[in-house]
């Protein structure tokens, strides 16, 4: 079951893939960026002077938000991805952010997210596994 659930997730990452690379100037153009693991991102910048949750605060964000549904929906992924939105806030002295990120990661099952590190390195470990015991096996059996 887990590893059905995990095929599929990768034919989800598949997909992402493939409509950014044949659509990647307009996913540049509203300002979607995707990252090496294939995750999309967008930083929505905010008015300092409104205070993080604020009506106001709330309703630039649903509406940059509505701009990006509609593309997506556009480009026909939005059932396949999962949102998460982070507020970027002070982080040290030095640096202050007023922006949002917005991380949208390929999953078929939102609720539970296969494609992850863990996974990919228990895969990785036991095709290696299986493959050098193959290799063994073959070896004792031309001696």
């Amino acid at each position: 079951m887990w590893l059905k659930n995990f095929y599929n997730e990768l034919k989800a990452w598949h997909i992402i893939r493939k409509v950014y690379k044949e659509n990647k100037s307009e996913f540049e153009k509203i300002g979607l960026k995707k990252d090496w693991f294939g995750r999309l991102w967008l930083v929505i910048n905010r008015d300092p002077k409104i205070p993080l949750g604020s009506a106001e605060d709330e309703e630039l964000l649903g509406n940059e938000l509505h701009i990006i549904s509609d593309f997506l929906i556009k480009m026909n992924i939005m059932d396949i991805l999962a949102y998460e939105l982070i507020p970027l806030e002070k982080h040290d002295e030095e640096t202050y952010e007023n922006a949002y990120l917005i991380k949208l990661t390929p999953a078929w099952n939102l609720t539970k997210q296969y494609v992850n590190k863990w996974s990919i390195s228990f895969i990785v470990l036991f095709l290696l596994g299986l493959i050098f015991s193959l290799i063994y096996l073959f070896s004792l059996w031309l001696m």
